[in-house]
């Protein structure tokens, strides 16, 4: 590993971990540097809860789409 990095890539990489944990706990400085310096946008988990996924290639229903219950009715033979 020593070979591939050089000792200011490995000073980098330890200074961005550390900003990532300083900006999950809520620091605006460390979300600010992330933002400007490695193009990198953190989402907070409310921020998460409110997005709206939209997959093309899934059209909401599924091969198995009966639910649990009448699943195990059909196979009790009623």
């Amino acid at each position: 590993m020593r070979d591939q990095w050089s000792l200011s890539q490995e000073e980098e990489d330890m200074n961005r971990r550390i900003l990532f944990r300083k900006a999950r706990k809520g620091d605006p400085k460390a979300k600010q540097e992330l933002e400007t310096t490695y193009a990198v946008r953190l989402w907070s988990e409310h921020e998460r809860a409110q997005l709206v996924y939209e997959n093309p290639q899934c059209t909401g229903t599924t091969r198995h789409s009966k639910t649990r219950k009448e699943r195990t009715r059909s196979s009790d033979g009623a």
